[in-house]
């Protein structure tokens, strides 16, 4: 979606500037008018954004679930005290990240100018995503804005606990395979290159393991910028046609015919769905308006697909299970926990049901996989290494043997 520069006034006759993102300037327009804002300047934003030379590396420049839980945490807190909307933001800017202060300070502006703060969560769709804005909608129309607050929070640090845990578990085999990298290096490119020159001269050809270990190092040595070249190529190819709808779609079918991986992605984007579903139902979002907001959080193609028939489905006037009878043969169970949801009219609790059952089972698979390729690895590397410094050892005792 494109953004726009603008330049506005308050209300209170004061100067505003920042971005917003719309379909078109019109609607930019229309958007900060509703807002109160007399807009004198607009104009699309340049492309790019920060330098990366200005960009924080560590990522403090970004707004992540840890910031969004922190706020929805102390906001949420603040109102169920009885604060306003306006003495709560307030509040929480004080105290807020450095990434997040501004986006805060531009909500109590929009806020203190009288609009809602939906909208005003709107007009930042890099801090606060659709689902999120859709149910603080929610919220303020049926005056149950705490609640919906608190299910976002358990939303999100749920989320946030899954992602912590696969990169924590990542980290042992992640450290196990760059340690095997930089000894072998080090082997192929010291202990090798100083033993070769031994047999020259001997009449016996030297080791298995010195003569291979030898031609990787010449061929690396020799093709280092071809092989540089070709990682370069091959990212920026990724990177060009990674969005392109049919390599999207490739790597979803992909992604669901390998047996392992399979149950994870599964796992994972019905988690993902149906708690999002679920917090959206709970806040009294209507089932059509929260199926549109998430359907863009779905990575999978096939199950963006199959929400967006349920959407089709839903708007005939059909049921939600029978608009997501596409994800049958992967979720059979999951589609049954729905139909019994929709009849006896406790559709947000199945689905919030069917989201713990789906991330517990994702975290088990994930921790059973790890259990079986952390030994692995370990196996695999210690056996490479292991044998080319035995075939290394064997090789100067021979030398010692020709010497005599």
């Amino acid at each position: 979606m494109p953004a726009f520069a603008y330049k506005a006034y308050a209300p209170d006759g004061r100067l505003r500037t920042g971005r917003i993102e719309a379909e078109g300037r019109e609607r930019a327009v229309s958007a900060l008018r509703n807002d109160g804002l007399q807009v004198f300047e607009i104009a699309p934003a340049a492309a790019g954004g920060v330098p990366f030379w200005r960009r924080d590396l560590f990522g403090r420049d970004r707004i992540n679930d840890a910031g969004r839980i922190g706020f929805l945490k102390e906001f949420g807190t603040l109102l169920g005290a009885g604060l306003t909307v306006d003495r709560a933001l307030r509040l929480v800017e004080r105290q807020a990240s450095g990434a997040l202060r501004p986006v805060l300070s531009d909500l109590l502006e929009r806020v203190m100018a009288g609009a809602a703060l939906s909208r005003a969560m709107s007009a930042h769709p890099q801090a606060f995503p659709p689902d999120m804005i859709d149910a603080v909608r929610a919220g303020e129309a049926t005056g149950t804005l705490v609640g919906v607050l608190s299910s976002l929070t358990a939303s999100l640090e749920r989320r946030d606990a899954v992602r912590r845990h696969l990169t924590s578990s990542m980290v042992y085999p992640a450290i196990l395979i760059l340690m095997a990298i930089g000894t072998l290096a080090m082997v192929i490119g010291v202990l090798v290159p100083a033993l070769a020159p031994l047999f020259d001269g001997t009449g016996k050809p030297a080791p298995l393991a010195i003569r291979a270990a030898s031609a990787l190092g010449d061929a690396l040595a020799a093709w280092w910028p071809v092989l540089l070249g070709g990682v370069f190529v091959t990212g920026a190819l990724l990177a060009k046609f990674w969005a392109n709808p049919a390599f999207a779609a490739f790597r979803s079918r992909t992604a669901l015919r390998l047996p392992i991986v399979r149950e994870i992605v599964v796992g994972a984007e019905l988690g993902r769905i149906c708690r999002v579903l679920g917090t959206l139902l709970e806040a009294e979002v209507q089932i059509p308006d929260a199926v549109a907001a998430t359907r863009p959080l779905a990575r999978n193609g096939l199950f963006r697909e199959a929400l967006a028939q349920a959407s089709r489905r839903l708007s005939e006037g059909g049921s939600l299970a029978s608009g997501l009878a596409g994800l049958r043969p992967y979720a059979a169970s999951t589609l049954n926990l729905i139909t019994s949801g929709e009849q006896v009219n406790r559709l947000g609790t199945v689905l919030l049901h069917a989201a713990e059952m789906h991330e517990t089972r994702t975290r088990e698979q994930i921790d059973r996989l790890l259990a079986l390729l952390t030994p692995l690895v370990t196996v695999t590397i210690g056996g490479l290494i292991g044998g080319l410094i035995i075939s290394v050892m064997s090789a100067i005792l021979s030398v010692g043997d020709l010497a005599q």
